[in-house]
């Protein structure tokens, strides 16, 4: 029998929780798990382009978008940091997804009535211990549900680059203030005077602010080494991530909070080394390794660790690689088989 379930997501902009279900959706056709996971978004956003990824990879037997709620068709209703799940009449043994870093944007979660949620997931152990601060009351149903990255998303073809003579440094997610690529706008900056001028911020993506990220470059008189790109699509991101590999680019996040990091883990899976803000989603991402790992809002950490990165380049891409097999598919079976005996079944 196939398992049903319903997820519950607040608008659909296909960042990091639509690629998550994504992913899982190529494991279980991939392993041919029975599984059908349909997703019902209360502010549609670029929905289409949603539905033209499942439709264009073939994953409609194993993920599609609800258009109307209709709960009795389902084994199971998840929601996904939504509360407005919390009102649909008659939904009881809801199952929670939580990945809010922010405990300002999680506060909702202090009126989850208690009587509600059979089961609480979360990306890590870290994650669960927030939880466990945050409600103490639902410790005792969390389950860690782990992401990974897999080859199948992404499509094999060429994304073209120029060739450059100075050395990319990239980013990819929104560029906002809880992003915060305006600290590493004032940091390459600070480089550019102390090295000379070897690099250059590649930024991807955009934000409803941007004017202040833009405000932050012209303040920093780095308008002339920072160059932005378009949102790239998400089966394009491992083409494009490969061939930065083969400029040596390096990745960078300063973000001030993260349940996963799904664009580190991607850079990590394609080979780029990567510098990132020292917050817990990162260090479980790079193991602890330090080498990967600078002080939030410290530039003097941060240009010392790059130039590292830059002049041994070769060694940290191969360690890099290293850390690759803790984003595995596999990892995030073994949590599947654990939350689906929570529910009383088996994979």
């Amino acid at each position: 029998m196939v398992m049903r379930i319903l997820y519950l997501y607040k608008w659909c902009t296909f960042g990091g929780v639509e690629r998550v279900l994504i992913n899982r959706a190529f494991v279980f056709k991939k392993y041919n798990i029975p599984i059908k996971m349909s997703i019902y978004f209360y502010y549609k956003g670029v929905i289409n382009d949603f539905k033209k990824y499942i439709e264009k990879y073939n994953l409609h037997e194993y993920i599609d978008v609800e258009e109307r709620l209709c709960l009795e068709k389902y084994h199971y209703i998840v929601s996904i940091d939504t509360p407005e799940a919390f009102n649909e009449k008659g939904l009881k043994n809801l199952i929670l997804e939580y990945h809010t870093p922010y405990e300002d944007h999680g506060s909702y979660l202090r009126e989850v009535p208690h009587e509600k949620v059979r089961l609480v997931l979360v990306p890590s152990a870290y994650f669960k211990e927030v939880l466990k601060n945050r409600r103490p009351d639902l410790a005792d149903r969390t389950l860690i549900l782990r992401n990974f990255v897999i080859e199948e998303a992404f499509d094999r073809s060429n994304y073209h680059l120029p060739e450059w003579s100075l050395n990319p440094i990239v980013s990819v997610g929104r560029t906002d203030q809880l992003k915060n690529p305006h600290f590493i706008v004032k940091a390459l900056r600070k480089f550019r005077n102390i090295y000379g001028d070897k690099i250059f911020f590649c930024v991807v993506g955009s934000s409803v602010d941007e004017e202040d990220f833009i405000k932050c470059i012209k303040k920093e008189n780095q308008i002339d080494r920072v160059v932005f790109y378009p949102n790239i699509k998400f089966e394009k991101i491992g083409p494009f991530l490969r061939q930065m590999r083969e400029r040596k680019a390096v990745f960078v996040s300063a973000s001030k909070g993260e349940s996963f990091g799904m664009a580190v883990a991607e850079a990590i899976y394609f080979g780029l080394p990567v510098l990132i803000s020292d917050i817990p989603a990162h260090r479980d991402l790079v193991q602890n390794n330090e080498k990967f790992l600078f002080k939030s809002e410290d530039v003097e950490d941060f240009i010392n660790k790059l130039s590292n990165i830059l002049e041994n380049y070769d060694e940290f891409a191969k360690e890099i690689l290293s850390l690759k097999a803790n984003l595995s598919p596999e990892r995030f079976l073994q949590d599947w088989e654990s939350f689906v005996k929570a529910l009383g079944g088996k994979l």
